[in-house]
């Protein structure tokens, strides 16, 4: 997997530049805020939006990620987060992730926990 780990970074900043710029003017034209309280307002949101974009693009970096290191098949993917396997369409081996975003963090986990169980195997086959 090619992915660049800056990628979650990258999508927080563009996030969080896009909401910075759409609630400054909606706060300056709409709510007619000093220029002060829109910067203000407009920070507070932008912060906002750039940690969920960053832990959302972290998610699916992470998710992606495990599913490439262990070829995993949307069939293992159901198994694995007891989820249904027409939730993880794979394309052209890479797994498309159409599941809602809520529901994220509970696949992360499931892999998560099943990458550290492997990686446990691994170390006791060694010795």
């Amino acid at each position: 997997m090619k992915q660049t780990k800056y990628f979650p970074v990258i999508y927080g900043v563009i996030s969080a530049l896009i909401a910075f710029i759409a609630v400054f003017f909606i706060a300056q034209r709409t709510f007619h805020f000093s220029v002060s309280m829109a910067i203000l307002s407009a920070g507070i949101f932008a912060a906002f939006f750039y940690v969920l974009s960053y832990f959302r693009g972290h998610a699916s970096y992470e998710i992606k990620a495990i599913v490439a290191k262990y070829h995993l098949t949307d069939e293992e993917l159901a198994k694995i987060t007891g989820m249904k396997a027409s939730d993880f369409p794979i394309y052209h081996n890479k797994l498309q992730l159409i599941i809602p975003k809520r529901q994220w963090p509970k696949v992360l986990n499931a892999l998560q926990e099943y990458d550290q169980q492997h990686q446990i195997s691994n170390e006791k086959e060694r010795k």
